[in-house]
């Protein structure tokens, strides 16, 4: 993330009467040095076109509309003196749309509401925080209230067990960003693993009496207080609820490789699984 001017790009949800992503890109824009990017995608059915002269003319005036509702709804980051800018699209695949247009802002951050789906409904239907997590290169805040964080922790959740570079690489990548993200909102940085064997030091750059590494060297790894370095042994998803609801983070880092197919539905992403079950919003890098 940018430690200068934080881009953050919001995606406006055209169904939802409270813009959850809006408001928490506000409070996050309050905190820091950052520019709002208000991205909007609409679309209408080709039968409520009657009354126009051609299709042409439906899509402009429903466009116009789409641009003066957005504009209503950025009054309050004209009135707190954040710098804003929006953009309104027309595509019936709003993903898609956004993808193009999250790559074309060279953006830091992307903020999207998020609600609750059953594990059937995330089964059997891609729903729009899944194409996000497997498509976007950006790192995502997934938000599930409007209100201001309750507690002042932010939680990077690692994965020490795997050992290849991949793993790695992306571990490297959420504690750099978590980081930078709590130094821009004022929250103190926890660190999480949960293993469902031992934790195996070789593959990591220090040096211990067995295999098996501690908080504290994880804590002086990672340049972090051991008390806030949380190790917790057996199946990850539930290791890591459990840690949420220990400490109570408002934001929950972490890691997303893409899957695809049958093999990527059934075993998912720790990410795909935590976001339906944790009270905190969920930040995921790729």
């Amino acid at each position: 993330m940018n430690q200068q001017q934080t881009r953050l790009f919001v995606v406006v949800d055209p169904t939802a009467e409270h813009q959850l992503a809006l408001v928490k890109a506000l409070l996050i824009a309050k905190l820091g040095n950052c520019h709002i990017h208000a991205f909007l995608c609409t679309y209408k059915d080709i039968k409520q076109a009657e009354n126009y002269a051609s299709r042409q003319d439906f899509e402009r005036s429903a466009l116009e509309d789409a641009n003066h509702w957005l504009e209503q709804l950025m009054q309050p980051c004209e009135v707190s003196g954040v710098p804003y800018t929006t953009e309104v699209t027309w595509n019936s695949k709003w993903v898609d749309s956004a993808i193009r247009a999250i790559e074309k802002s060279g953006c830091d951050l992307v903020i999207k509401s998020s609600f609750r789906h059953s594990k059937a409904r995330r089964f059997f239907s891609a729903t729009s925080d899944y194409e996000l997590m497997h498509r976007c290169a950006c790192p995502i805040l997934f938000t599930h209230q409007a209100q201001e964080w309750e507690s002042d922790r932010i939680l990077a959740c690692l994965d020490l067990e795997s050992g290849d570079p991949q793993h790695e690489r992306l571990n490297n990548v959420i504690i750099r960003d978590a980081r930078a993200f709590a130094e821009i909102i004022s929250m103190d940085l926890y660190i999480a693993c949960a293993y469902t064997g031992t934790i195996d030091s070789e593959h990591l750059p220090v040096k211990t009496q067995g295999h098996e590494i501690t908080r504290e060297q994880l804590g002086e790894l990672y340049d972090i207080k051991p008390e806030r370095v949380m190790l917790r042994q057996g199946d990850t998803v539930e290791a890591l609820q459990a840690i949420c609801d220990e400490i109570k983070p408002s934001i929950v880092m972490m890691g997303t490789l893409a899957r695809t197919g049958i093999k990527g539905k059934l075993i998912g992403d720790t990410a795909e699984k935590l976001i339906d079950i944790v009270d905190a919003d969920l930040l995921t890098v790729i």
